[in-house]
């Protein structure tokens, strides 16, 4: 096996997902190409960080102490035999307010905390579909990977684009990338001598992780970049680009 057939498929064996008969060649390919070597390593860090990226629900502080009154309410409620807790209608009407005064505030909680759980269950549930999206893709034929290279040495940021011609979609990944200065977005740019085009703009997750995909429909039918870069745009993104590139990827024809 080449480096050429070797690329095809070192990502299915980063995720895993490479038959055993096919990962014999592949793993003495390695054993003597430090290039492809390289090139597993960091495949394995994308995917590894992937699977780190999907958040964990934790319920709100409250809540826990409310249910651990609650229970403490049960174990000590115990009731009076023979006599009544309150003397008197005034005393029921004023057992009944005060009861009435605690559900509703517990009621109000209860529905605050249902609507917190709710919102980051939906983004849990928004990370997963783009997760799996992500797999999806990562089993395409004709998937080829862009390493992308920092422009800047205080910049440690690793990506690669991934993309397919077949599907048309292509998406980025990486780690370690700082959030953009406020009032700022990364934007994704493909080139092809003077013609830059963007595809969109992108956020970096919790601890810099970034996982985006774009749509490359837009692009008209033989149009062939030769490099993908990064730059730091105004929020919203630029219809053209304002800075210079941070990070930059070269494109084999």
């Amino acid at each position: 096996m080449d480096c050429s057939g070797a690329r095809d498929v070192l990502d299915l064996l980063a995720l895993g997902a490479l038959d055993p008969e096919e990962a014999v060649p592949l793993e003495e390919h390695l054993a003597s190409c430090a290039d492809c070597s390289r090139y597993l390593a960091g495949s394995r860090e994308v995917a590894a960080r992937l699977g780190l990226a999907v958040p964990v629900l934790e319920p709100p502080p409250r809540l826990r102490r409310r249910v651990m009154a609650a229970a403490e309410r049960r174990h000590e409620a115990r009731p009076v035999p023979g006599r009544l807790a309150w003397a008197g209608l005034g005393g029921l009407t004023a057992a009944a307010v005060a009861l009435s005064a605690f559900f509703f505030v517990e009621w109000r909680m209860a529905r605050d905390d249902r609507d917190q759980l709710a919102a980051e269950l939906s983004h849990a549930q928004s990370v997963v579909r783009e997760h799996q999206e992500l797999m999806q893709l990562f089993t395409i034929p004709d998937l080829a990977r862009i390493p992308m290279f920092s422009q800047s040495p205080e910049l440690t940021a690793n990506l690669s684009y991934y993309w397919s011609t077949q599907k048309r979609w292509g998406f980025i990944v990486g780690t370690a990338l700082p959030p953009p200065p406020a009032g700022s977005t990364y934007q994704l740019w493909f080139v092809s001598g003077d013609d830059v085009r963007g595809v969109g703009t992108f956020r970096p997750g919790e601890e810099g992780i970034v996982y985006h995909a774009f749509d490359l429909s837009l692009f008209p039918a033989g149009w062939r970049p030769s490099a993908i870069m990064v730059t730091v745009e105004p929020e919203g993104g630029s219809p053209r680009p304002t800075g210079r590139p941070i990070i930059v990827g070269t494109i084999a024809r």
